[in-house]
């Protein structure tokens, strides 16, 4: 999922997931200045995922976003990382292909931490739209196709 609308002053991407055991509730919130990388909790496979609770999660995300905007979903996140826009060298969006989820690779310059995260209910292309219209740069890669065609 991600919000933009045309004209939009910020691009929010919903629902990213990335690591292995636990895996990372992720979104990512994108400004001309640069992005807001918010880390909203860690599921194990057996007692987080299997129980759903990273669905629940991204859903209450949702709801907080809806209602009290961007500084509810800064409050509501364990931890936030800014990366202003110097420190981000480019960001991709791979459609996934036929078996895999989205992905958003944030590449940056520096100490500053890189992150990718697969993506749950995306449309890559209008996320890729949507971002490199924010992005008067064009760090923003094309949308891809990875996987087997």
């Amino acid at each position: 999922m991600s919000d933009a609308e045309p004209g939009a002053d910020h691009v929010r991407v919903h629902y990213g997931m990335c690591g292995s055991v636990p895996l990372q509730l992720f979104e990512f919130v994108f400004e001309p200045a640069g992005c807001y990388v918010l880390d909203c909790g860690a599921f194990t496979p057996l007692f987080g995922l299997a129980a759903g609770k990273h669905t629940r999660r991204a859903r209450a995300l949702d709801r907080v976003y809806d209602d009290h905007g961007l500084d509810g979903l800064l409050a509501a996140a364990d931890t936030v990382t800014w990366l202003s826009g110097d420190a981000i060298e480019r960001v991709a969006v791979s459609d996934g292909g036929r078996f895999t989820r989205p992905k958003l690779t944030i590449e940056t310059r520096g100490d500053a931490p890189s992150y990718s995260a697969r993506l749950h209910d995306v449309d890559a292309s209008a996320l890729h739209g949507a971002l490199a219209d924010l992005d008067g740069d064009a760090r923003v890669d094309d949308t891809t196709r990875t996987g087997l065609p």
